[in-house]
């Protein structure tokens, strides 16, 4: 006996058809009648749907910036944006824009 438990040429199995049975073809309309008869039963779509990312369109392209600071200044920004219910990107740009009209006076 080998170590395994087998003895001689261990255990027969059965020979493989290369070739498996056609499976027969389905209408279309077999297919929704099905689909329709499982929503009747109150089977539900379980596909996932395609993620798509929170928030508005980006209408141009995106990047990000980074600025480290006193708290006082950041927390300042932020209660500037959150006060007229902007985004901190349209905050800046606000400033910006103030900052150009200015010119060169200063």
């Amino acid at each position: 006996m080998s170590k395994y438990g087998f003895g001689g040429g261990g255990i027969e199995l059965p020979k493989l058809d290369t070739a498996s049975p056609a499976r027969p073809r389905l209408e279309p309309q077999v297919i929704e009648k099905a689909v329709q008869a499982g929503s009747e039963l109150g089977f539900v779509n379980r596909e996932p749907s395609p993620r798509l990312k929170p928030g508005p369109k980006r209408r141009e392209p995106q990047d990000k910036v980074s600025i480290p600071g006193p708290k006082r200044v950041v927390d300042a920004f932020r209660a500037y944006c959150q006060h007229r219910n902007i985004t901190l990107w349209e905050g800046l740009e606000q400033l910006m824009t103030i900052e150009k009209g200015r010119g060169d006076q200063g």
